[in-house]
């Protein structure tokens, strides 16, 4: 095809992370010599010319980097950039409903909403309802040429959700002959298996005008429980003696308020010395406390209920490290040439995703307890002795013998790609393409509580025969003070009452499974997004001509479609189970799209001037949803001689509200609240004489105690009218390739980040304190998203999606190579690294005086960096990849700028990681054998860190594990 044939190889310089400069000696060439390359378009910008680089730091992921990990999901191989957070690992996916297994990519912490995934530069579909957010562990790992990955607001570019940046999966275009790949591996602990196999084949027809390619592709691992790798470990914080608010990480510890043999107060439900469990047999005894423990206190009523070597929850006994996952991946491109100028081209794939992930059981504990009546037929005499006058107890329990909560989750994503893409004249080039994408989840909710059916269980008594049955069979219109007091209602219905099981809580393993058979149902939840893309582009790099080189521009329109729809089991939309009332969701939008883009060279071939380039692109957006919006980016690339470059770019991004953000709906929700009334946290407040004068006018005497010690019941959701977020960013370095030192490369590049409108909801603390601090008074809306009983105590809270938040980023990319012989070989070094210099959460930024600093605190590393050595000779090939990241604070820094022994350890030290591959090639063979080692040295992540949060994704928590594969290349 006649489009722009290259007679020299793209310079370096247009990717962040600097890779050898192959065929500079190009220039010296004869023709005969010369390697023709088709034009190759970098993320970062539509116009596919050479000589315009990337203005914003461009970080390459090659296909070669993926392999010489072993990685057999490509999800959990990119958090390990410095670029991306561990937001979504497969460790810690499981984090919300619905999740686990997923891998939504997080560029700069800004969030996966913020980070837009691309595939060969168009959209695929998103992952999760209600977002756009793309499950990158979807895209076949062996089909992945590069992953490019560009910084700063691209949204003048590629369109809305790139505030933060662009991951850009580079996949295969075409393919001749066959090849296989399969992996085996497992771990040292726990036996967590991994199979992976790949086989590709491809080939031409019509002469060589068309080409077809297919591939499969199959991963999956076995589950690891947190005992199976780390035993029986339980840390909790513990109050050190005498210091106040100090807290320890001790072993052996956990909360006292709820166990799972059961265990209830008959006083203060803090206070150890009041508190009874029960023996396996059922017999009630005082509980042990045989270590320190956190008590109440007139000064601290807000406890940690915790205690060491005592009866007491493990928390980790039901830690699940890694979920269940496969994957099934089927993928093909096509293409043929009509002729020399035009081209028809085609992606597909297919993919089938099973997860099964477990998490911990039901329970009851201080907010929702397990109220057992005193003619209970399970109560003995000696506990109905230590009842006294009492009409019934509540028991804090956690109920493992009825089986751990999960998700079995199936979704299928299909994605397809027809286009065209060619030549009009001999500079206009054109590509159009539509693009059609879909998910479906179906996803059984395992061992879901129905709550009418236990509660009805529980309250068993003896029948006139002496025979132990569910008191709703034979005194129907009985008050269930459980149901009352958890379900608002407290007559069992005639259905439940005929089936039901009695059953007893006294105990570990008291619960009969007939019982729990019969109160655990599997819930159904569905969900459908769909993706419709429609758009083209006309490019010219030579529009015409300046003294310095030919103007070259871009222009293109798009037309997007999204659809997401939620539908949840009727009885989870009830509320009858353990899961919040969650209702059917769903919603669409539509946008229409014109972009522009432009790159001017201004200068060449002057002293310090080798070549000066501007450019710039703007995009107008038209949302059915929130109407118009404008994206612009200003760029510069100053070449100053054959080795040294330097850039920056200068954008405004937007990002729409998605359909769960807008049209997800409003449910129920918990959450604990500090009452902010009350006068321990009102001397707290920021100007307490402002808080006190406002809860004196809700009516609440000076001295109002918060009594309530449950979770507080609110709503929480969407809302319609929301307006799209901000993006704000610039960056500025360079790239430094020297002539005088063959085979290095060097770039350094700043960014800043900054996003207002960002749209979040107020928790209900922030809910609550906001209405009280107030300068203005209570006439507000988090007033009236506040409501108060008649005691004066919160009994309901509002939390929607508001544009009310702004977070500012600055951070420091730093990319180095060299390449060089060694031993008859060829020695190959790599790093790539980040520093975050700041990051500044505005939760209201109306407010720029609260301001919460995340950077140095955990999950937010100050530095995080992978360095690669890479040995090749002959058929040999080894690599040594180490993966860093720096450690953080386990509490806020406000909080440890006030008390700096807050908690101990404070800190959570760095994670260092060392992986090593080696291969063998057969030659003449077509086989290549090959095996590694990832964290070689078995290193553990920090204490009470397991790799299943947040913060603690920065860690490998599997250890040491092995891998061997096999590739053969059949022709």
């Amino acid at each position: 095809m006649n489009r722009k044939i290259l007679t020299t190889a793209v310079c370096t310089a247009l990717v962040g992370v600097v890779a050898p400069a192959y065929a500079q000696q190009a220039e010296t060439a004869s023709n005969e010599d010369v390697t023709k390359i088709e034009t190759v378009t970098v993320t970062g910008s539509r116009i596919s010319n050479p000589n315009v680089v990337s203005p914003a730091p461009v970080s390459i992921l090659t296909a070669e980097d993926i392999k010489a990990t072993g990685a057999i999901n490509i999800g959990d191989l990119l958090t390990t950039m410095p670029q991306l957070a561990t937001t979504f690992t497969m460790g810690n996916s499981g984090r919300f409903i619905g999740t686990a297994g997923v891998a939504m990519q997080d560029l700069r912490n800004l969030g996966t909403a913020r980070t837009l995934v691309l595939v060969n530069g168009r959209r695929m579909v998103g992952a999760s309802a209600g977002t756009s957010a793309v499950d990158t562990n979807l895209i076949p790992a062996d089909w992945v040429e590069r992953v490019e990955i560009i910084t700063g607001g691209a949204s003048a570019v590629y369109g809305a959700d790139a505030v933060s940046g662009v991951v850009n999966f580079i996949l295969k275009k075409k393919f001749e002959g066959a090849n296989l790949h399969a992996q085996i591996g497992d771990s040292q602990h726990g036996s967590f298996g991994k199979e992976f196999i790949s086989l590709t084949g491809g080939w031409n027809f019509a002469e060589d005008r068309g080409n077809v390619a297919l591939s499969f592709e199959h991963s999956q691992q076995d589950r690891l429980m947190f005992g199976d790798r780390f035993g029986k470990q339980a840390y909790r914080a513990i109050r050190s003696p005498g210091s106040g608010f100090d807290n320890t990480l001790l072993p052996n510890a956990g909360n006292y308020t709820i166990t799972n043999a059961g265990t209830f107060s008959l006083g203060s439900n803090f206070l150890p010395e009041l508190r009874y469990t029960f023996d396996p047999n059922g017999q009630v005894r005082k509980q042990r406390f045989d270590g320190p423990f956190d008590r109440d206190s007139p000064t601290l009523r807000n406890t940690n209920a915790t205690c060491q070597n005592c009866d007491r929850l493990d928390g980790n006994q039901d830690l699940q490290i890694q979920p269940q996952y496969k994957r099934d991946t089927v993928s093909a491109v096509a293409g043929f040439d009509l002729n020399q100028d035009h081209r028809l081209y085609f992606e597909g794939m297919y993919s089938k995703v099973h997860s099964k992930s477990y998490f911990s059981p039901a329970f009851g504990a201080t907010g929702n307890p397990h109220i057992i009546e005193r003619d209970n037929a399970y109560v003995t005499p000696e506990l109905l002795a230590l009842m006294g006058a009492r009409q019934s107890i509540r028991v804090g329990r956690n109920d493992a013998d009825a089986g751990s909560r999960g998700e079995d989750t199936d979704r299928q994503t299909a994605r397809v790609v027809f286009g065209a893409e060619g030549a009009l004249t001999s500079d206009w080039l054109y590509d159009v393409s539509v693009n059609y994408g879909r998910t479906h989840e179906r996803r059984r909710n395992l061992n879901n509580r129905h709550m009418e059916r236990f509660y009805a269980g529980l309250d068993a008594v003896k029948d006139a025969n002496g025979n132990i049955v569910c008191r709703s069979k034979i005194d129907p219109g009985h008050t269930n003070l459980a149901l009352d007091f958890n379900q608002g209602y407290g007559e069992v219905s005639p259905e439940v009452a005929a089936s039901c099981i009695p059953f007893s809580i006294f105990g570990e393993g008291a619960i009969s499974p007939a019982a729990a058979n019969w109160f655990n149902v599997t819930t159904i939840s569905k969900a459908r997004l769909t993706q419709f893309v429609a758009g083209g582009s006309l490019t010219n790099n030579n529009l015409f001509e300046l003294k310095a080189g030919p103007v070259s521009f871009g222009t293109g329109v798009e037309y997007r479609r999204e659809t997401s729809r939620s539908i949840n089991d009727p009885l989870d939309i009830a509320g009858e189970t353990f899961l919040n009332a969650i209702p059917n969701s769903g919603g669409s939008y539509n946008v229409r799209e014109i972009w522009a883009e432009v790159a001017v060279p201004l200068l060449a071939d002057l002293p310090a001037i080798k070549s000066l380039t501007v450019g710039a692109a703007g995009r107008y957006s038209k949302y059915d949803t929130i109407g118009g919006t404008k994206a612009w980016r200003y760029n510069l690339d100053w070449a100053i001689n054959d080795s040294l470059r330097v850039r920056g770019n200068m954008s405004a991004a937007v990002r729409a509200p998605n359909i769960d953000e807008l049209f997800g709906g409003q449910s129920q929700n918990f959450g604990f609240v500090n009452d902010p009334c009350d006068p321990i946290n009102t001397r707290n407040a920021k100007d307490p004489a402002v808080r006190a004068r406002n809860c004196a006018a809700l009516g609440l005497a000076p001295d109002f105690q918060d009594t309530f010690s449950a979770t507080n019941e609110g709503l929480s959701g969407s809302n319609p009218d929301l307006d799209p977020e901000t993006g704000r960013s610039w960056t500025a370095g360079f790239v430094f390739t020297p002539t005088f030192l063959e085979g290095f490369g060097m770039n350094v590049d700043y960014w800043e980040i900054k996003i207002i409108d960002s749209i979040t909801a107020p928790t209900f603390q922030e809910t609550a304190d906001r209405c009280v601090d107030n300068p203005n008074g209570i006439d507000n809306i988090y007033c009236r998203n506040t409501q108060r009983g008649p005691d004066g105590q919160i009994s309901f809270l509002t939390s929607i999606n508001q544009n009310i938040a702004a977070t500012t980023t600055d951070g420091i990319d730093l990319g180095m190579y060299y390449s060089h012989p060694l031993w008859g070989g060829r020695m190959r070094w790599d790093l790539n690294a980040t520093k975050v210099l700041g990051y500044t959460d505005y939760p209201f930024q109306e407010d720029k005086d609260e301001t919460v600093d995340q950077n140095k605190t955990l999950g937010f590393p100050e530095w995080k960096a992978t360095v690669r050595a890479a040995y090749m000779r002959d058929n040999w090939d080894v690599n040594w990849s180490t993966r860093f990241a720096d450690g953080g604070l386990r509490v806020t820094n406000a909080s440890y700028r006030t008390n700096p022994t807050s908690t101990t350890p404070i800190k959570a030290g760095s994670g260092v990681f060392h992986d090593v591959r080696g291969s063998y090639t057969i030659k003449d063979s077509g086989w290549q054998i090959y095996g590694g080692v990832t964290n070689l040295f078995d290193s553990d992540p920090p204490v009470n860190l397991f790799g299943t949060g947040f913060g603690s994704g920065l860690y490998d928590s599997i250890g040491r594990a092995y891998y061997l594969g096999v590739n053969y290349k059949f022709f």
